[in-house]
């Protein structure tokens, strides 16, 4: 079965400071890169953030979702009930969010390590944040 592939990272120009989220997705031969400037924000803002504009991007249930994130906080109050004291509100809308879509699992990619994708996600939260704009690309086959 298809499964759709996403790779998700969050920028961050001092902390807090002017952040970024980038997302790239991938379904067969779809492609989709969107990146979000979200203005003054902390990293782990942007790297939840990067988590919910992925999720939102999704169209249906269907078919088997793997988010792949390097921040190990994300991963942790998404997934393995870490608790915490901030950002408790975010967490929270993303998890709501998180229950449509049965077949959708969160994991762990190491940063900077050459993993393509999340290669792609990082340049992208990078230029949202160098850019201070938002930007959605699609590609697909003809």
């Amino acid at each position: 079965m298809k499964s759709i592939i996403i790779y998700t990272d969050g920028a961050c120009s001092g902390n807090p400071g002017p952040a970024g989220a980038g997302v790239f997705l991938s379904f067969g031969d779809y492609k989709k890169y969107i990146y979000q400037y979200l203005g003054e924000a902390t990293n782990n803002i942007a790297e939840l953030k990067a988590i919910e504009i992925a999720v939102d991007s999704l169209k249906t249930g269907k078919y088997p979702v793997t988010i792949h994130t390097d921040s190990s906080y994300s991963l942790g109050v998404l997934s393995k009930n870490w608790k915490t004291k901030k950002n408790k509100e975010l967490i929270s809308t993303i998890k709501v969010k998180l229950q449509k879509y049965p077949k959708l699992q969160i994991k762990k990619v190491t940063g900077h390590a050459g993993v393509e994708g999340n290669e792609i996600a990082d340049e992208l939260a990078r230029l949202a944040v160098e850019t201070k704009t938002s930007h959605t690309t699609t590609t697909s086959p003809l």
